[in-house]
Order: C-alpha cells, then sequence, then structure tokens
C-alpha cells in the first residue's frame, strides 16, 4: 500500500471554508486573503460558470443569497457578474465586492503559496460536467494540479475530470452527506473514484468510520467544524483535516490541541 500523503496524524490540515466567511463575504478574495492571513494551509472555495464559459467563485448556482443579481449563474456573462456586489448582503461595509473569475483564484492561491479545494457546482449534473471539464483544463493551463484539487457533489463530474487529467487530485463528498454511518459504502465510494481523501460531515462521523477509512489508507476530511466542540469531537476522532468557516478559531483550537512541532 502506498503511502497517503494527506493522512496527517499530528495535526489536521487546517481548511478555511469559502474563505474566513464567518467575517467577511464568502468566495471573494477579501475572504481569501484574509483566511491566508491568519494561517490557513488550504481554502475550500466554490466554483460555477458563467453563460460565455468563465468560470467564477460562486457556491449557490442562483446568484440571489449572497449577490445583488438573481437568476440562475449560467445566465449571465461574465461581464453582467462583474457588475454585480457580492458583498453588500453580507454587510454594507463591503459593497462593491466583486465575483473573483476562478483563473485570477488559482494565481492568488499559487502567490500567496495556499492549497485551494475547488468544488465543482452546476444547477445540475450536465452543468457540472462542464464546469468540471473547465475546471481541469484550467488547472493545467496555470500548471497547478500541484497545489489545486477538486471536490464535488457530483462524483460523475469527478470522474470526468480525472479522465482529463489522471494526476488530479480529489477530495469527494461521502453521499449522502448527512446519512447514516456506513464505512463499506464510504469506501467504496472513495475507492471507485480513486481517491486518497474523502470528505466527511461530522455530525455523522464516528471513531468506527474513521478507523476503517483509515484502514483503507483514505484521508478523512471533517466538516463543517464551525464549533469548538465539533473541532474537538472531530481530533478525538483523528480527522486529517478540519474545514470551518471560522479559520481564527480552528487554528486556536490547533494550535492548543495539536502544536505544531518546533521548528
Amino acid at each position: 500500500m502506498t503511502t497517503n500523503p494527506w493522512l496527517r496524524s499530528n495535526r489536521p490540515l487546517a481548511i478555511s471554508h469559502r474563505g474566513y466567511s464567518t467575517h467577511y463575504p464568502e468566495n471573494t478574495r477579501v475572504a481569501y486573503e484574509q483566511a491566508v492571513a491568519l494561517g490557513a494551509e488550504m481554502i475550500e472555495c466554490d466554483v460555477n460558470i458563467s453563460r460565455d464559459g468563465v468560470l467564477v467563485m460562486m457556491h449557490d448556482y442562483k446568484l440571489d443569497r449572497t449577490t445583488t443579481g438573481s437568476g440562475k449563474v449560467s445566465d449571465h456573462t461574465f461581464d453582467e457578474l462583474q457588475r454585480l456586489d457580492a458583498g453588500v448582503k453580507f454587510n454594507p461595509q463591503f459593497a462593491g465586492t466583486r465575483i473573483p473569475s476562478t483563473a485570477d483564484t488559482l494565481r492568488y492561491y499559487r502567490e500567496a503559496g495556499i492549497y485551494g479545494c475547488f468544488e465543482v457546482k452546476g444547477a445540475d449534473e450536465a452543468e457540472a460536467k462542464r464546469v468540471a471539464s473547465a475546471l481541469v483544463d484550467l488547472f493545467v493551463k496555470h500548471d497547478a494540479l500541484d497545489y489545486a484539487l477538486m471536490s464535488s457533489y457530483w462524483h460523475a463530474a469527478m470522474t470526468l475530470g480525472k479522465a482529463q487529467a489522471p494526476e488530479l487530485t480529489i477530495a469527494p463528498e461521502r453521499l449522502p452527506d448527512d446519512g447514516p454511518p456506513d464505512s463499506p459504502e464510504a469506501i467504496r465510494q472513495a475507492q471507485a473514484l480513486n481517491s486518497t481523501i474523502l470528505q466527511y460531515q461530522y455530525t455523522v462521523l464516528t471513531a468506527e468510520v474513521m478507523d476503517a477509512l483509515h484502514a483503507a489508507n483514505l484521508a478523512v476530511w471533517s466538516w463543517t467544524t464551525n464549533s469548538e466542540q465539533s473541532m474537538l469531537d472531530s481530533l478525538a476522532f483523528g480527522a486529517d483535516a478540519l474545514m470551518g468557516d471560522d479559520i481564527r478559531l480552528m487554528l486556536e483550537v490547533l494550535d492548543r490541541e495539536r502544536p505544531r512541532p518546533a521548528a
């Protein structure tokens, strides 16, 4: 059995969910920058696609919740999306914040020296496959496969991505995300995708599941760990990564419970 580089027995990977999204508008450049400034090792972020085929950072396939726009992301051109405000609904102080392109986000992560986990979104499976294919092309264009990963609930989209670039690292969500513990099925899903990582919702994570996944050489990313107790529980189970909105709290807990090795 080959060594899985994503197994982290000493200190879990600190993943900032949509950037520092408790204090800044999610999936925006400022949220990513603040997560980096605090010490996040990876940012989990979300990708949709414009009508003219530009990949953009947006969790929902609709614009209504987080921007001043409405309707599907994919019904708007990139220029139209750039005219929307992606910050004012979160807090008026962030008025004028724009939707980042995925290309710009990739470049920023490289400059910042941080991993990015790009989750493929889309209104349906067909659109998710379109996003995944374009995302792999973008990773290759920017020589980003060493620091950019792909995740998705759309497992068929990740299968497509791996077919385009077998060296692509993927981090699929276990399905259904809130279903009862089922170690054999979780292992089957990861192995079917040739993945060494599985994202697992912390509310249904157990020590038995963790032990089984580790025995299958799979790294387990516990999400969304936003409370201190959820982080402590995930640490007790042996999670290889914590993923949460409040990266400051996460790092405080990790520094207390799993201090960094002395230099």
